[in-house]
């Protein structure tokens, strides 16, 4: 990512290819998707954990460990490289999940507009085609808008509150 002026960012040196900026749009939507089915799952995990006694305890020990280990200035660099590759990690699991979340909603909102056609298209032939090959100028208001008003417009307003 170059530099853009007044900007902090700056160009990564990692070993990741350059994405173009349609597919960093979409590995940011996976994400925000992914990320909540991901916090609810940990969340019951980390429930379960600390309903239990012997987990709750192990758990508190673990947490206490980490505490003081980003408090020795020896294992911290060692910790915080842990806490990177975990976030790093979750980051990714929530990207994975988002993209299979992304595509079910695509898939269903594909299938919906495909029905709504189907259901649109014999009314759009059997009223408009022929007034409109027969070189007549339809009236649009007797003709056309109801057409819409009455099919077109709800189906579109139920896909969109369904999204």
């Amino acid at each position: 990512m170059p530099k853009r002026k007044g900007s902090a960012a700056t160009k990564t040196t990692g070993t990741a290819p350059e994405r173009k900026p349609a597919d960093q749009a979409l590995q940011v939507v996976d994400v925000a998707v992914g990320a909540a089915p991901l916090a609810v799952e940990n969340a019951k995990r980390t429930v379960g954990q600390l309903r239990d006694s012997q987990s709750r305890t192990e758990e508190i020990e673990l947490l206490q460990n980490r505490v003081n280990n980003l408090r020795d200035s020896k294992t911290r660099p060692a910790q915080v490289e842990t806490l990177k590759q975990l976030v790093t990690a979750e980051i990714e699991k929530a990207e994975k999940r988002g993209s299979d979340v992304r595509r079910q909603v695509t898939d269903q909102v594909t299938d919906q507009a495909r029905k709504a056609r189907q259901r649109v298209e014999p009314v759009y032939k059997d009223r408009v085609e022929p007034v409109v090959n027969d070189r007549v100028k339809p009236v649009y208001k007797d003709r056309v808008e109801p057409v819409y008003k009455q099919r077109v417009e709800p189906t579109v307003k139920r896909v969109r509150e369904r999204i």
